[in-house]
């Protein structure tokens, strides 16, 4: 988890935009990253952390929010990364929330 949010880190440098040359005489073109909204994770039994520290990490470096469906087979790996992010994050951009499945 910790290597995948390093990398994420390292990509929210490049997330600036690029601007290009236009041959059109007073055009201007360019990249411009818009958050998504909200983005959903459901995770299997086999990787119940890493598939959703990914797609976490990514999402949140490029301002988007995350609701995440842990595998009912690892229930824990959810509980254990909602600890973590709590006592690191700030309450407002991380909350727990448990649905029964």
């Amino acid at each position: 988890m910790i290597d995948i949010c390093d990398f994420a880190v390292g990509l929210s440098r490049q997330l600036n935009g690029m601007t290009m040359h236009s041959e059109r005489p007073g055009h201007r073109m360019y990249d411009q990253y818009h958050p998504l909204g909200v983005v959903g994770i459901i995770s299997a039994f086999n990787f119940p952390v890493a598939v959703w520290a990914w797609n976490t990490a990514l999402a949140w470096i490029c301002g988007n929010v995350c609701i995440w469906k842990p595998s009912e087979k690892a229930p824990m790996c959810g509980v254990a990364c909602q600890n973590i992010m709590a006592e690191v994050l700030k309450k407002t951009i991380y909350q727990k929330v448990f649905v029964p499945w």
